[in-house]
């Protein structure tokens, strides 16, 4: 199966105290895992580094395209709608105006915001946070798709709606990687990979 990303043998420190490693990962193309561990596990520090956020202090990371990141902070414009937020990160990626519009108006309908387009990102309740969340890194399609605990503080149904359009991105051909203690999460994914202090401890793949 061709790969979105591999890393071999990286490793990341803060100070004296080793975070992170060696860990050497693969990441499949239209798969959906999961990294499960306990907090301070490396988790996070793991998924930016194969978002090229972090940087490694050894080892080697490969990308085969485009790496959406999803990190577990809100980066939303509170002052702006729904729609705007959308509207900027299409910007941003060089969208022309008909492409920003198409996809605004899918994402908003997959994650069930279309009536929310207009409403300021300060008056949505956390569960649609988390949904606009995700869908400003999908404004563009990545090949690899990384995210933080995407559905934590999200009620059922929001939750539901965020593994749904996973599920379809995968189906398109974009790896995704999360990071979940979610048993609801960890159920959607074809595969589970446990990390504790800052190693693999073996996988899970789904029947």
């Amino acid at each position: 199966m061709e790969y979105a990303a591999r890393c071999g043998d990286i490793v990341k420190s803060y100070g004296r105290r080793r975070v992170l490693g060696p860990v050497s990962l693969e990441v499949r193309a239209g798969e959906l895992a999961a990294l499960r561990g306990p907090n301070g596990a490396g988790k996070s520090t793991l998924l930016a580094v194969l978002a090229g956020v972090l940087r490694p202090d050894g080892g080697t990371v490969e990308r085969c395209g485009p790496v959406g990141y999803v990190p577990q902070e809100l980066s939303l414009y509170e002052s702006l709608t729904a729609g705007e937020n959308l509207r900027f990160w299409g910007l941003a990626a060089g969208m022309p105006d008909w492409a920003i519009r198409a996809r605004v108006r899918w994402l908003l309908e997959r994650l069930g915001l279309e009536d929310r387009a207009g409403a300021q990102v300060s008056a949505l309740s956390g569960g649609m946070k988390r949904r606009l969340h995700l869908a400003s890194a999908l404004m563009v399609t990545p090949d690899l798709l990384l995210l933080d605990e995407p559905t934590v503080g999200a009620d059922g149904d929001s939750a539901e709606l965020i593994l749904a359009l996973l599920r379809h991105v995968c189906s398109l051909g974009t790896a995704v990687l999360m990071a979940t203690h979610e048993e609801r999460d960890l159920a959607a994914c074809h595969r589970v990979i446990g990390l504790e202090a800052g190693r693999l401890t073996g996988e899970v793949s789904a029947p």
